[in-house]
């Protein structure tokens, strides 16, 4: 019969009490009066006539840790003694006056006995056993302790000790215990029948969607994958429910579409079978990745109105990132998000200031995702300083068939008509041209574009956002920007500040780039160490953000395991820095230098004696006369580091 709980009893006794409790409760309940491997045979026997026979396992001590080892899947509750029946028995065996050796299978309850015990004013010996075996050792050093009686669980246990000339107290549990057992029992099994509603339904749900749906745990096993999925993938759900990323890596597509641990939406994948559009959310709980959710939809047929055309979907022009993906815990880029979100979902151009590696594009995505109606159209990018002037003009602009030696035929759409509807990013607007400025504020002033080579002007909705990492200001003065140009892009304004000006958001960074690179490289996930962490957040970081992940991956790369980190750290740093201050100008050489770790001005001095005296491998007295200090003071310095 399907759905019964298995309850083992250790003794005729508690046999007993079992089946007069058992009938205050609505259960199927088997109660078998066995212990140790007897009761994992039992359970097998019971396994091997119905799968799903057994729904639960109540047991107790070193029992229950073994049916707990060959059945780890079926839900379980401790059936063993309390605290109060210890005490019971432990007061019963102080009337008798004799030395006394508690057996126990639980490790953790030593102190509850011995606390007991010392309540009770007289001492005992614990013996902990986790099978059969280990007991029969434990009762043999009982009696070479000079053990007398014994306080254990069970008729079994009872009769090896009587055999060794040792009296024994049974310790058992009362009706209560057994209610309160019982009581959790079935809460467990109506929450596992909740979930198994709860889960039928979600399955029904997922797999009525003409969308693929595919989910993951933090231990990156697969929770969900429906139909279309099982479809698109030519994979049988069995193969795929259950079994993590690692036990599917010969399916290429499917695990590249949780590479990222970051937040994105709209994008477009291209895979073996055709391009699809993909939306990965992940859940974080305390900074700790708790599951990724994924749906996606085929790529089949695209209208050049409104929505995307083909061209627009396979180069992925959407979105991927949000505020909320934005790593910081620093005031001022609180003040930066705050103010962005209020700028978000107006029409006005905005213009992005910060040096390279500070997060301009995912500061003008989360913009653009922040807007109610465009979120849902393209987000097309450029970065104006890649292309030369004729090539940037024709991918702003576009351009008809035959218009220039090379061009497409059929012409092409440049990325103002990509963006229709949506908004276009120019990165680093300060390298553009000043010729083609002026075609960029046409375009801007009449909201209208004109391909090259036609006659015929096209009307655009694009919101522009501009980033720039150059002083625009100075360029206009110079002539190398054009003043109205400026003006017509300085509407709304975003300075983010870099990173040595924020370095309170550090630590956070570290953690969220080395949960991605981790799960890159496929190392365990860790925390770095406070000193660690204390040691990159000394650095000035003139890369910023970029900077910093470059530096995390070579550490993960090169790091075997989390012990490796702190003299990796200490070793990269000094590159950094080496790198950071090396004057190309000074032609001294290298191997003449000391780096140090940026610290206390005593703790540098102390490295740096220390880091001489490797070099040089001279006496103290050399040394000290070399660092122009006497020889007692070098001494001080160097007890002071030892």
């Amino acid at each position: 019969m399907p759905g019964e709980i298995l309850l083992t009893s250790p003794q005729r006794e508690f046999t007993v009490l079992l089946d007069k409790v058992k009938k205050e409760f609505d259960l199927n309940i088997i109660v078998r009066e066995t212990t140790f491997e007897d009761a994992v045979h039992v359970a097998r026997n019971m396994i091997s006539q119905n799968p799903d026979r057994l729904a639960l396992i109540a047991s107790g001590g070193a029992t229950l840790k073994l049916l707990r080892q060959d059945f780890g899947s079926l839900p379980w509750v401790n059936i063993y003694p309390t605290e109060y029946d210890l005490a019971l028995a432990l007061e019963q065996a102080k009337k008798l006056r004799c030395k006394i050796g508690v057996f126990f299978a639980e490790q953790e309850k030593i102190w509850i006995i011995n606390t007991i015990a010392s309540v009770l004013g007289f001492p005992v010996n614990v013996y902990v056993y986790r099978d059969w075996l280990e007991l029969l050792t434990q009762i043999e050093k009982a009696r070479h302790d000079r053990i007398e009686l014994v306080i254990g669980a069970g008729e079994k246990i009872a009769a090896v000790v009587e055999q060794n000339g040792m009296q024994y107290i049974s310790v058992m549990g009362g009706e209560n215990t057994i209610r309160a057992a019982l009581g959790r029992a079935k809460a467990i099994l109506e929450a596992k029948r909740r979930e198994k509603t709860v889960f039928e339904y979600m399955k029904e749900v997922t797999n009525s969607s003409n969308q693929g749906i595919i989910a993951i745990n933090e231990k990156r096993v697969f929770t969900v994958f429906n139909t279309v999925a099982a479809r698109f993938f030519g994979l049988k759900e069995k193969e795929v429910m259950g079994h993590s990323l690692a036990d599917i890596s010969h399916c290429r597509d499917l695990i590249k579409l949780f590479e990222s641990p970051y937040k994105k939406l709209g994008y477009v994948m291209q895979t073996s079978k055709g391009a699809i559009t993909v939306n990965r959310t992940p859940h974080y709980d305390n900074q700790n990745l708790m599951d990724v959710f994924i749906t996606f939809k085929e790529i089949k047929n695209t209208r050049e109105d409104g929505k995307f055309n083909r061209e627009v979907l396979e180069k992925g022009f959407a979105a991927k990132y949000c505020f909320e993906d934005i790593i910081h815990d620093s005031p001022k880029m609180d003040r930066v998000i705050a103010k962005a979100k209020k700028y978000a979902n107006t029409d006005s151009v905005v213009l992005i200031r910060g040096e390279s590696g500070t997060g301009k594009e995912l500061l003008a995505q989360s913009l653009h995702n922040g807007h109610q109606l465009r979120s849902k159209k393209p987000f097309v990018a450029v970065n104006c300083a890649s292309l030369e002037d004729s090539l940037l003009r024709s991918e702003l602009f576009g351009y008809t068939e035959g218009s220039f030696t090379g061009a497409l035929k059929g012409g092409k759409p440049g990325l103002f008509e990509l963006a229709q509807g949506g908004t276009l990013f120019l990165d680093e607007i300060g390298k553009m041209k000043i010729e083609l400025q002026g075609s960029l504020l046409r375009v801007l002033q009449e909201k209208e574009v004109l391909r090259i080579g036609s006659d015929r002007v096209i009307p655009i909705d694009v919101r522009i956002i501009a980033a720039s990492n150059e002083d625009l200001e100075s360029l206009v003065r110079k002539g190398a920007f054009r003043e109205d140009l400026y003006f017509r892009l300085n509407v709304l304004q975003l300075n983010l500040p870099p990173l040595r000006e924020r370095k309170e958001d550090i630590p956070a960074l570290v953690h969220f780039l080395l949960q991605k690179l981790n799960q890159k490289y496929a190392r365990p996930s860790y925390t770095l160490p406070q000193p660690i962490l204390d040691k990159i957040s000394a650095l000035e970081w003139q890369g910023n953000v970029r900077q910093l992940e470059n530096f995390l991956e070579r550490c993960t790369i090169l790091s075997e395991n989390e012990r490796d980190w702190l003299d990796l750290v200490s070793e990269l740093l000094e590159e950094e820095l080496h790198i950071n201050v090396l004057d190309k100008d000074d032609h001294k050489q290298a191997e003449d230098r000391i780096y140090v770790s940026m610290s206390t001005l005593e703790e540098m001095n102390a490295e740096i004696i220390q880091r001489i005296r490797e070099k040089t491998r001279i006496s103290n007295t050399e040394l000290a006369l070399k660092l122009g200090i006497s020889r007692p003071t070098l001494l001080k310095v160097l007890n002071r580091m030892q």
